[in-house]
């Protein structure tokens, strides 16, 4: 006669409710997230810098609908820009929207919106001689020559030594801003950076030349 094992009673423990699915895009402990890390390192790169470029720009263009929502809960909206690969997160503009985005949008003194008209139309003569976005290079002789001779917003300045203060202030700027990267081997130089392009179009860069010539106010000019 065949004997019968009995198995003794395990205790329930999970209450009787169903073992909750397991996140297959959890990166830590209760990560409820829906988002792969390749998605969020992307989002989290356009939240944090000027713009992306390069790898991440890849990685972005792969992951676009996760990192779009990601920058849109934020009041962020993606601007792609596929001939210089390059992309940036900016405000949502909106009258309905009374929350305020992460990001906010820069305001740029007179002097500064000069600065970068002359860069954009720099940008468009490096085009028409088909140099890549490396080669892009301004001195900051060229950026004094710009804006302190001629037609130039400090060209009224007769103080040399205030106008070059002014004139790296100004550069300075710029590089916090993203439109420009200081060279590591001199200092003199910088490199015009892809954000250029994308944050002023072509036409509206000779406007604001126009305007800056014909005033030397310190009103601030939105970008």
């Amino acid at each position: 006669m065949q004997e019968t094992t009995v198995m003794p009673d395990v205790p329930d423990t999970t209450g009787g409710q169903p073992e909750p699915p397991v996140n297959p895009y959890a990166l830590f402990d209760n990560d409820s997230g829906d988002m792969t890390a390749d998605a969020r390192k992307a989002a989290i790169a356009l939240k944090r810098e000027r713009y992306i470029s390069g790898e991440l720009y890849d990685i972005a263009l792969d992951n676009r609908d996760a990192v779009e929502r990601s920058l849109n809960n934020d009041l962020l909206e993606l601007v792609v820009n596929d001939r210089y690969r390059v992309m940036v997160a900016m405000p949502v503009a909106s009258d309905d929207i009374t929350l305020r985005s992460l990001k906010t949008r820069v305001s740029l003194k007179r002097e500064e919106a000069a600065l970068l008209a002359f860069l954009r139309i720099r940008v468009l003569e490096y085009d028409n001689a088909r140099e890549p976005a490396d080669n892009w290079l301004i001195s900051l002789e060229e950026i004094r020559a710009a804006l302190a001779t001629g037609t130039g917003y400090l060209a009224a300045r007769n103080d040399e030594e205030s106008v070059l203060k002014q004139v790296g202030a100004v550069a300075s700027a710029m590089c916090t801003y993203g439109y420009l990267e200081r060279s590591a081997d001199d200092e003199t130089l910088y490199r015009i950076t892809p954000l250029v392009p994308v944050a002023l179009d072509r036409e509206l860069a000779e406007s604001w030349l126009d305007i800056a010539s014909g005033t030397n106010t310190n009103d601030e000019e939105g970008e």
